[in-house]
């Protein structure tokens, strides 16, 4: 009947409807969730995005040249040379260009040291600070002439489109921009003891001995430099927040004002899992 059919039809196109608003808010959905993944991973150098991993490796390289009162120039050299060389990734034995090994691609062979050595950020970044202080004007001349000097390679101008992004990371790093960095990521699956992160802190940067409290850990006296290890380091020991000067960071919303901030202090907390 045409009164059936009609009703029918009007069904059918309400189920039509709603399965389309169904499956449109699905894929909003699906997406939000895709694009918020994406997001929540990483960290920010102004302008300059790098994953945690990377972050960790920028840490460490500064943290060598901060204990040797080097200034920030030799950390926007190294930073440079390992933005060109590695990527800011420590690369393993056999799967970088020959011999070479770890974040500068430091060769075995030429006399850099072996690769267990190279592997370890701490002992590559002191290898390539031990030449660079002896080549002449390096505190002035052009990174790329620089950074070519130490390390020899088959195209030294390609060092020089590193310098805006390790100056940027430099800068957050050495303490020169406060709040330069901001890292996020999911909630960490494990989180390392509170004396276990101080003594990494207290092993990689100049600081006075850590207060830890619980899940807490104080360094008094300390400034944005050791803010920025904090934040750089969040991800593998499981940071939750970083006090400091009346800002706080937290994994989930990075930077916003924080009055119990206070200026002689830096507080990390460790996520409660």
């Amino acid at each position: 009947m045409p009164g059936s059919r009609t009703r029918r039809g009007l069904v059918a196109l309400a189920v039509i409807v709603v399965f389309v608003g169904a499956a449109a808010y699905g894929v909003r959905e699906l997406w939000r969730i895709a694009t918020s993944s994406i997001a929540s991973s990483g960290c920010d150098f102004g302008n300059f995005s790098v994953d945690t991993g990377q972050a960790q490796v920028a840490a460490t390289v500064v943290s060598v040249v901060i204990k040797r009162g080097l200034p920030e120039r030799a950390a926007v050299l190294t930073l440079g040379a390992a933005l060109q060389e590695s990527k800011l990734r420590n690369i393993p034995a056999g799967q970088g260009d020959r011999d070479s090994v770890g974040i500068l691609q430091q060769r075995p062979s030429q006399g850099w040291g072996t690769a267990e050595q190279i592997s370890d950020v701490h002992y590559a970044t002191g290898a390539f600070l031990d030449h660079l202080v002896k080549v002449p004007d390096w505190q002035t001349d052009s990174l790329a002439t620089v950074v070519q000097e130490v390390q020899i390679s088959a195209d030294g101008s390609a060092y020089a489109k590193h310098e805006t992004e390790a100056s940027a990371i430099a800068s957050a790093l050495m303490g020169t921009t406060p709040a330069g960095v901001s890292c996020s990521f999911d909630k960490p699956s494990q989180v390392a003891a509170a004396a276990s992160v101080a003594a990494a802190l207290a092993a990689d940067l100049p600081v006075n001995a850590p207060a830890v409290d619980g899940n807490a850990i104080t360094v008094g006296g300390a400034g944005w430099a050791t803010v920025g290890w904090f934040v750089c380091n969040a991800d593998r020991f499981g940071i939750d927040s970083v006090r400091y000067d009346g800002k706080v960071w937290t994994r989930a919303k990075g930077w916003h004002a924080d009055d119990k901030a206070a200026d002689s202090a830096v507080v990390a907390r460790l996520s409660s899992i």
